[in-house]
């Protein structure tokens, strides 16, 4: 496996304008502890020719690899690609143009749904892959040549994996489907708005009245904005019990937010600034604050329904050989029961679908109410 290292820019320019429209592999290596984005330590290219591994640490601008992927008629491949399109969107502020995803792509064939790269590489190549430079901090410099190996064959080995993957779709006719899937996949990872949603996803939410809500509602935007203002990971500005807690008790003091348990680095930090929203929330029109949260447990036939639809979802799965959770997860058939439950007729007709509902679920699926 010969690969080169692009530590220059220039050199890095050249690659790129050397790459034709053959489908490209490509994976990242990055650290993410503390921090909101991912920070990238290495980016590994192979086009079934020329192999790069290409250092961010040294070259801050990859603008040319990212017009690259930008092109119409460029395929970029990955392995798991959600958490490496996170990192490609930050790091270029768009998705790559045409994406493929060979775990996607293994899933419908036949391989489950979260088969690992290594798994695969055993699978379809008989090839075993030594995995123990994982753990390593890609931002540190210099790296080895055992880590730079261990990078590269991460794309070696992808290429052909894809198009053996390619080829078993083309043979059982679910090119579309799995063409589908992936738009659907970066669609998802693209990076929303500061949401006014953010609190339905704190913990026991469901179980404040109104006028918490909305405080818990400004909290929570607060931290998304902070968390990406410094690039922090959202538990290292105020932790998630700690903006439930806050919205609960609807504390007026400093005293009061360090008996509510907050953290000192958070009171001094941000003590005054949660206290000045709870108030203002508290003094926000009445109208204006969020209904009560409905858990999908407490409908009458919660459990019925979910019961019948994982039944239908299994009986259609395994006649068509997917993995059941690619088909419908749970999280899937929520999604659909809160659309048809808690949305009113005139937003099913404005609002987006639900997936179960649309594309290559709802020809398999058919009439979800049978």
């Amino acid at each position: 496996m010969h690969y080169q290292t692009i530590i220059h820019a220039e050199a890095l320019a050249a690659f790129c304008a050397e790459l034709g429209a053959a489908p490209l592999a490509i994976d990242t290596e990055f650290v993410r502890t503390r921090t909101y984005y991912p920070q990238l330590g290495l980016v590994q290219l192979f086009d079934g020719q020329q192999l790069a591994l290409i250092d961010p640490v040294a070259i801050p601008d990859l603008s040319p690899l990212w017009r690259v992927l930008q092109r119409p008629d460029q395929i970029t491949v990955l392995h798991a690609a959600s958490e490496d399109l996170e990192l490609i969107h930050h790091e270029a502020g768009a998705m790559p143009f045409h994406t493929h995803d060979t775990q996607l792509a293994a899933a419908f064939t036949g391989s489950g749904l979260s088969i690992g790269f290594n798994a695969m590489t055993q699978e379809l190549l008989q090839v075993t892959l030594d995995k123990d430079q994982a753990r390593t901090n890609w931002l540190a410099r210099p790296l080895t040549e055992k880590q730079l190996h261990y990078a590269a064959a991460d794309v070696f080995y992808l290429l052909p994996i894809y198009e053996k993957l390619l080829e078993r779709l083309q043979h059982e006719g679910r090119i579309a489907w799995f063409e589908e899937e992936c738009a659907a996949l970066v669609e998802r990872k693209r990076p929303q708005e500061l949401s006014e949603q953010a609190y339905k996803d704190i913990g026991n939410a469901w179980q404040l009245g109104r006028q918490e809500l909305a405080v818990l509602q400004r909290l929570a935007m607060w931290r998304e904005s902070e968390a990406k203002r410094r690039d922090l990971a959202l538990n290292f500005v105020v932790k998630e019990l700690h903006l439930f807690k806050c919205a609960e008790r609807m504390p007026k003091t400093l005293r009061d937010l360090e008996q509510l348990g907050l953290l000192q680095p958070e009171i001094r930090n941000h003590g005054k600034t949660l206290l000045r929203l709870i108030e203002e929330a508290q003094n926000s029109d009445p109208q204006s604050w969020p209904q009560r949260l409905q858990r999908l447990v407490d409908f009458p036939h919660y459990k019925s329904e979910l019961k019948r639809l994982r039944a239908k979802v299994e009986a259609v799965a395994n006649a068509q050989r997917l993995p059941v959770e690619l088909l419908a997860s749970k999280k899937t058939i929520h999604q659909y029961l809160s659309w048809l439950w808690k949305c009113a007729d005139e937003q099913k007709q404005d609002g987006k679908m639900p997936r179960l509902l649309t594309g290559w679920r709802k020809e398999l699926l058919g009439d979800l109410t049978q």
